[in-house]
């Protein structure tokens, strides 16, 4: 049996904070829950909430911003706004130049290669087949909310993860999780590393073999009388484009959520005293993001059908946990930038940088400048080559600013920071620090001016910069620890994981920055004095 019962800790802040209560309210009850489940949808702006709630149903969206504590105003203070450093942010409670999660990927001058945020050779994939050589969270450097909940119970909570994409999964639950499990590009089933385990549940095999992607084959994604894609192919049977472009339509968030609700029931999540903790993730709503861009029918379906996926999550908890037992986060990795077209077709003036032609001006400048060599390895982050500068006896902070001074003169670009040298206003150079962790940013960081996007004059979009489209995202904390309500304060995603620890009465992730949310917190309260005995 499990022994240790972290339902105690909220019980005993209780007695202590009993004598500072107000009288005449009646307490709240503040037990543990048996279940936290964290859901972050990639790509998913804040004014998305918004702008399609009339068109949610009752039962998604809708209660969880009549019932939950919805914080309007909540913004990633850093410029590098992708989705390994959002889920990590998410996580640990701080920002990147504290976690270490820079980027997505980045250059390793010691490997001489670019590597991603959840890349481990050491650790295999297990069922999987997709290019990558391993995975797992050893580029995290600090603990997340999931790991201190399994500290403070000496490891007996069950700590999980479940998305489309490996580093969600991975980084979502830190570096105790008892299991982490993502989507294989290839093959369309859900698949771990060696890091957790050295081969799949049976019941992950299981499902793989009845219910993955290949069980949706043949399904259109529709939204009215518009076909946007077909997942059938022309040889009849699912291949790997098949399921690369299943990940695009709202059914890899279906097939998700069908995955958590299993490894819910399987592996005993909520079953028991101890609190444990899921993590999900909505990966799908990037895809169509990156695609087709904010302003588009695509994106609209999706989040329409996601507000259904959510609702299948809040009833499923229901019905097995029980109202009231569980604890439910919603939040977004990052937001997105409406497309070129779009962008212009609204008047924005929203500008193409041509990294191509970008790259040969700065080549040219620096070959004109110092001699002949490959002064870059890796392009699109600016990384200088070592050994050009050394052949040419050139510093690195020379380099850079000769560099970037050129990169000024380019289209789009509003200036940089590159070392000591920042060619930004303050509050830009600041978020553009909180992104930076030494070894895993480029030598010149670049920011782009509002709206303008790199090499997307023919369509599609991104994310990235320290503009608010890209930082605004949802927070909104469900259950009865929370107080319901509408709190337009400005807030952060650093914020979720101390927020929810305090709720716990466990600490903080170690390096964690965030603040507790305790407008949001329902306060241990005393109960009325009853009237004195007649005499």
């Amino acid at each position: 049996m499990r022994s240790l019962k972290l339902r105690l800790i909220p019980a005993l802040l209780l007695l202590l904070l009993s004598a500072l209560a107000l009288p005449g309210e009646s307490t709240p009850a503040l037990a543990a829950p048996r279940l936290i489940v964290v859901v972050v949808i990639d790509q998913f702006r804040a004014d998305y909430l918004t702008r399609f709630r009339a068109q949610f149903g009752p039962d998604g969206f809708n209660r969880l911003l009549r019932e939950g504590a919805n914080f309007t105003s909540c913004f990633y203070s850093y410029a590098n706004t992708e989705t390994a450093p959002g889920h990590a942010t998410l996580a640990t409670g701080t920002t990147p130049d504290r976690h270490g999660i820079a980027a997505n990927d980045w250059y390793d001058l010691d490997k001489g290669h670019e590597v991603e945020a959840v890349e481990d050779e050491n650790h295999p994939l297990v069922g999987g087949s997709y290019d990558i050589t391993g995975v797992s969270p050893q580029n995290l450097m600090t603990t997340t909310l999931a790991d201190e909940l399994r500290l403070a119970t000496n490891g007996e909570a069950k700590v999980f993860g479940a998305a489309l994409k490996d580093r969600a999964a991975v980084l979502s639950t830190g570096r105790t999780a008892n299991g982490a499990y993502w989507y294989d590009w290839n093959g369309g089933t859900f698949i771990t590393s060696t890091y957790y385990r050295d081969d799949l549940p049976t019941w992950v095999a299981q499902f793989n073999q009845q219910r993955s992607a290949a069980s949706y084959y043949g399904k259109e994604w529709k939204s009215g009388e518009r076909l946007f894609a077909t997942l059938s192919t022309e040889s009849g049977q699912p291949d790997r484009n098949f399921f690369r472009r299943f990940a695009y339509t709202p059914y890899g968030n279906d097939v998700v959520v069908d995955f958590a609700l299993e490894l819910m029931e399987r592996e005993g999540l909520g079953a028991d005293e101890v609190t444990d903790f899921l993590f999900v993730g909505f990966s799908s709503n990037d895809m169509a993001g990156h695609q087709w861009g904010p302003d588009s029918d695509e994106v609209a379906d999706m989040t329409l059908r996601t507000d259904v996926q959510v609702a299948r999550l809040l009833r499923a908890l229901d019905e097995r946990l029980g109202a009231g037992n569980y604890w439910f986060v919603v939040s977004g990795d990052h937001g997105v930038a409406r497309t070129l077209a779009q962008a212009r077709a609204r008047g924005i003036p929203a500008k193409n940088v041509d990294l191509t032609a970008a790259m040969r001006s700065l080549n040219e400048a620096l070959r004109t400048r110092w001699g002949e060599g490959d002064w870059f390895l890796s392009q699109a982050g600016l990384v200088f080559n070592r050994e050009t500068l050394k052949k040419y006896n050139v510093s690195l902070a020379e380099a850079a600013h000769f560099a970037s001074g050129i990169l000024l003169n380019t289209p789009g670009v509003l200036g940089y920071v590159a070392g000591d040298e920042v060619r930004v206003d303050r509050e830009t150079a600041q978020a553009v620090r909180h992104s930076t962790y030494s070894g895993r940013v480029p030598d010149i960081q670049v920011v782009l001016e509002p709206f303008a996007l790199v090499n997307r004059e023919q369509g599609g979009t991104t994310h990235g910069s320290p503009h608010s489209y890209d930082t605004h995202v949802p927070l909104i904390f469900f259950g009865p620890a929370f107080r319901p309500g509408i709190y337009r304060e400005q807030v952060s995603p650093i914020d979720l994981a101390p927020t929810l620890a305090a709720a716990l009465g466990i600490n903080p992730p170690a390096r964690a920055t965030g603040k507790v949310l305790t407008q949001a917190l329902r306060r241990p309260r005393a109960r009325p004095r009853a009237p004195a005995a007649p005499k």
